[in-house]
């Protein structure tokens, strides 16, 4: 990596684990509730994470409701871990958040089938706060638009090891292979040192592991020599770039 600061970073229990690099210095692990106060300063870090922004509706998306790099990013990893990479909810499901999880997610289901002819999935519910999150962070600091980008973990170890990365992130053997990808750019003291700074954090290590894959991303982002799909992206209804680089 060069002198550029690049940030890589994912949801977890109570927050995000956020991984940061600048230059030559030692990799930094930080779990934060929020994610504006790591990606804020410095004013011109890169920023990866792992988490959907821009939103499809009706009228945006390469269906109605459905993201066309949600779907390219499943062909890419093939079964079976193109199930990793979920759904994004339509924009309007953004405003329901009456704290009932039963209700909440029948009323998401209603609208997002009205939308896009699909209910919502669990795992879409749950991380619907952090998305919300990422989108009010966008939309009231325009800025960082040009400098925060979606990143799939899985596409960032595809191209790591060259093919799909085929055992799941919490199995044994999925979780060594990751971390040894890993290693071989961070070097293994380095991973070490970011393991031992989550300690004590809500942070599990397949988080770390992820938010180390985005970091890795971020830095080919800010170097150019990134993958993204679509190419070029398709936007949303605010103007939000729906694709995803790695």
């Amino acid at each position: 990596m060069d002198d550029r600061i690049c940030i890589g970073a994912d949801g977890c229990p109570g927050g995000w684990i956020c991984v940061v690099s600048a230059g030559d210095g030692p990799l930094r692990a930080v779990f934060t509730p929020s994610l504006g106060d790591v990606v804020a300063h410095p004013a011109d870090a890169t920023v990866a994470v792992d988490m959907p922004i821009g939103l499809p509706d009706a009228g945006h998306g390469m269906e109605p409701g459905i993201r066309g790099c949600d779907r390219a990013a499943r062909g890419l990893l093939g079964h079976p871990r193109s199930s990793s990479v979920f759904p994004a909810p339509v924009r309007d499901l953004l405003a329901i958040d009456s704290g009932d999880i039963v209700r909440d997610h029948t009323e998401a289901s209603r609208i997002s089938q009205a939308v896009s002819g699909r209910k919502v999935t669990r795992q879409t519910m749950n991380i619907l706060p952090r998305i919300r999150e990422v989108d009010e962070l966008l939309q009231s600091r325009p800025a960082l638009r040009d400098r925060i980008f979606e990143v799939h973990p899985e596409l960032s170890f595809r191209a790591l090891q060259g093919s799909t990365v085929v055992d799941g992130k919490r199995t044994p053997a999925g979780r060594r292979c990751r971390r040894d990808l890993l290693a071989d750019v961070f070097g293994s003291e380095a991973l070490a040192g970011v393991e031992e700074q989550i300690r004590g954090t809500p942070a599990r290590t397949e988080d770390l592991l992820d938010a180390l894959a985005c970091l890795w991303s971020a830095d080919r982002i800010a170097r150019g020599v990134h993958g993204t799909v679509p190419e070029p992206p398709e936007h949303d209804a605010t103007g939000l770039r729906m694709s995803i680089s790695w």
